[in-house]
C-alpha cells in the first residue's frame, strides 16, 4: 500500500508536500491520490492537534483570520462582501446571514454549523440624552 495512517510529525509533513507537490503540478491526473491524502492529513490532524475551545461564530472567524494571515478587506474580497460587513461581524454589530454562514464554510471549507450558533450582538442604539 502506498499511503498508510500518518503516524508522526515528519511523516504528517512529507504528506503535506506530497498534496501540494500533486495539487499544483497536474491536479487532474493526481485527483484521487489528493483525495487521498486529504484524508489521511485530516485523520492526523483531528487526533493530534488540540481544537480551540467552544468559539461562538464571531470567535471563531477571527481565530480563522489569524490562523490563515489574512486581515478583514482580504477575507471580504475571498467572500464577495464589503470590509465594512466583516467589520460589523466582528464587532458584534450584525448577525450573519445564512448566505455569509455558507460562504464562510466554503472558503474555510468548515462545517456551516461552526458559524450558524447563537451569539449576542452588542448594543447598538445610541443612547439619547434626556434633557432635564
Amino acid at each position: 500500500m502506498k499511503y498508510k495512517k500518518i503516524k508522526t510529525m515528519e511523516q504528517y509533513n512529507q504528506y503535506c508536500d506530497l498534496h501540494e507537490k500533486f495539487t499544483f503540478e497536474d491536479y487532474e491526473a493526481h485527483i484521487e491520490e489528493i483525495e487521498l491524502i486529504e484524508i489521511l492529513i485530516d485523520e492526523y490532524e483531528n487526533r493530534t492537534i488540540e481544537r480551540p475551545k467552544a468559539m461562538n461564530p464571531v470567535e471563531m472567524i477571527q481565530y480563522l483570520i489569524d490562523e490563515n494571515n489574512l486581515n478583514k478587506s482580504q477575507l471580504a474580497k475571498q467572500l464577495n462582501v464589503s470590509r465594512q460587513l466583516i467589520t460589523d461581524i466582528l464587532n458584534y454589530r450584525r448577525n450573519i446571514s445564512k448566505a455569509m454562514v455558507n460562504r464562510l464554510a466554503e472558503r474555510f471549507c468548515m462545517n456551516p454549523s461552526a458559524f450558524s450558533k447563537p451569539y449576542k450582538l452588542k448594543n447598538t442604539k445610541p443612547k439619547i440624552r434626556q434633557s432635564a
